[in-house]
C-alpha cells in the first residue's frame, strides 16, 4: 500500500540579517502551524494572519530568538468561526521580542514567552475587539529566567453587544532572574449593557531586586460620554468609533510596522 501524502503543511522559516522588508505569513486550514527562528544578530518584522473555515480549528505559532536578535511580530485573527491558538516564544541572551496580538473574533488563545537568557526582552501588546456574541478566552504569560530581563505585558480590549471576554495575564520571575523589570496591565472597556469581561492579573516573583507590578480594570462607557458627542452633532455610531480607535489605537503607536490600523477595521 502506498503511503498517503498529507496536504497539511508545517511552515518553518529562518529569519536572517537586518532587513527592513516586512515578511508576511498566513496560518490556514492547509498550513496551520508556523515555526520561526531568528538567527543571532538578526532584526526582522513579521505579520502573521490567521484564518479558519471550520469551527474550533487549531493554529500554532512558535518562535525562537537566538542571542542578540530582534523580532517584531504582529499576529492577526479576524474570523467568524472560533479558533484555538497556541503561541510559544523563547528569547535568548540579549534578544528582543515585541509581539502584538490583534484579536477580532471568537477564540481560545494561549501565549507564553520565556526569556531564558540574561538581558532578554519580551514585550507583549494585545488588542481585543469583541462584538455581537463573540467569546474570547485569552491567556498571556511572560516568564523571566535570566538576569536583568525586561518586558511589559499590556492587554486592551473593547467589548460590544453580547460579547464575552476573559483575560488572564501573568508575569513569572524565577529565582535566577534578579534585576528584572516587568509590568502587567489589563484594561477592558464595555460599550453595551450586555457586554461582559473579566480581567485577572497574576504576579509570581521568586527572587529579590526586581521591579514588577500588575493592574487590571474593567470599565463601562457612561451615557454622559455619548451625550457629549451628540450635543456637538456627532452621531452615536461615530462616537463609538472614536472611543474604540482611541482606546485600542494607543498600543499601535509604538510599533515599527506601518499601517496597522487597517487590522482594526
Amino acid at each position: 500500500m502506498k503511503p498517503v501524502k498529507s496536504s497539511i503543511l508545517w511552515q518553518k522559516v529562518i529569519l536572517k540579517g537586518d532587513t527592513k522588508e516586512l515578511q508576511e505569513f498566513a496560518l490556514s486550514d492547509r498550513s496551520p502551524a508556523l515555526t520561526l527562528r531568528a538567527q543571532r544578530g538578526s532584526n526582522s518584522s513579521v505579520v502573521v494572519e490567521c484564518s479558519a473555515r471550520k469551527k474550533n480549528a487549531y493554529r500554532m505559532l512558535e518562535a525562537a530568538l537566538e542571542p542578540r536578535s530582534a523580532l517584531t511580530l504582529v499576529f492577526v485573527w479576524r474570523g467568524r468561526q472560533s479558533v484555538n491558538v497556541s503561541q510559544q516564544f523563547r528569547v535568548d541572551q540579549g534578544a528582543r521580542l515585541h509581539l502584538l496580538n490583534i484579536t477580532r473574533g471568537s477564540c481560545v488563545q494561549e501565549t507564553v514567552s520565556e526569556v531564558a537568557g540574561a538581558q532578554g526582552e519580551s514585550r507583549i501588546d494585545w488588542i481585543v475587539h469583541a462584538k455581537d456574541v463573540a467569546e474570547c478566552r485569552l491567556s498571556a504569560k511572560n516568564v523571566f529566567m535570566g538576569k536583568n530581563g525586561k518586558g511589559d505585558l499590556q492587554i486592551r480590549g473593547v467589548v460590544e453587544g453580547r460579547a464575552n471576554v476573559s483575560c488572564n495575564g501573568a508575569v513569572e520571575i524565577e529565582q535566577k532572574a534578579s534585576g528584572t523589570q516587568a509590568h502587567l496591565t489589563e484594561r477592558i472597556l464595555l460599550l453595551d449593557p450586555m457586554a461582559r469581561a473579566d480581567a485577572v492579573p497574576s504576579l509570581d516573583v521568586k527572587t529579590h531586586d526586581v521591579q514588577a507590578s500588575h493592574s487590571a480594570s474593567v470599565s463601562r462607557i457612561h451615557p454622559e460620554d455619548l451625550f457629549y458627542f451628540a450635543s456637538r452633532g456627532i452621531s452615536e455610531k461615530k462616537a463609538r468609533k472614536v472611543f474604540i480607535d482611541g482606546f485600542l489605537g494607543q498600543l499601535l503607536a509604538d510599533s515599527s510596522i506601518p499601517r496597522l490600523h487597517k487590522y482594526l477595521r
